[in-house]
């Protein structure tokens, strides 16, 4: 077993496979309540309530056969919205798992490839600084930078700027009235 603190793939593998479980559970739970609350309401023209509904008690079972099939299919509508929450997330944490075992397996070949076309270094001979020599400034290279952008040409597209709206700030904008 491993200590605590350290990662473990099959942890977030057992907490996909029970969201998916749970996803199955809340659609098939919710479809169960939603045809017990159906059968409640169908059977309200077999109680003192049938005055709400204009329909006689003989077409009680019928309402009671009705109400259970909606509610079941509302129930099924409203679990599966539900369930797909429970989905996405243990999809996301598989295609985490999937990302980090990739990076992995790419880092290790990469370092294998790396390893394996780095030729022996070869035993250069070891020269001792003179104490009084003073130690040399390292060599800069001069790094030349493109000018920075202003943030309004970063919001134009791309392509000739186009003429201002009016010749100053002070004049109102042309018309095309009196253009024309």
């Amino acid at each position: 077993m491993s200590p605590a603190g350290s990662y473990d793939p099959k942890i977030i593998e057992r907490f996909a496979d029970q969201l998916l479980r749970k996803a199955d559970t809340v659609r098939v739970g919710c479809a169960v309540g939603g045809g017990i609350f159906g059968v409640f309401v169908g059977a309200v023209p077999l109680t003192p309530l049938r005055s709400v509904w204009g329909v006689p008690a003989g077409f009680g079972v019928a309402t009671i056969i009705v109400g259970a099939l909606l509610g079941v299919l509302i129930g099924y509508v409203i679990g599966e919205g539900r369930a797909f929450r429970f989905r996405v997330q243990a999809q996301s944490a598989i295609f985490q798992l999937e990302i980090e075992r990739r990076v992995s397996s790419a880092v290790a070949e990469a370092v294998a490839t790396a390893v394996a076309q780095t030729p022996p270094a070869a035993e250069a001979p070891v020269i001792a600084p003179s104490p009084m020599a003073a130690p040399s400034p390292p060599a800069v290279s001069p790094v030349s930078e493109p000018p920075p952008r202003p943030a309004e040409s970063l919001l134009r597209p791309p392509g000739p700027s186009l003429p201002p709206v009016s010749p100053s700030p002070d004049e109102p904008p042309l018309s095309p009235a009196a253009s024309g």
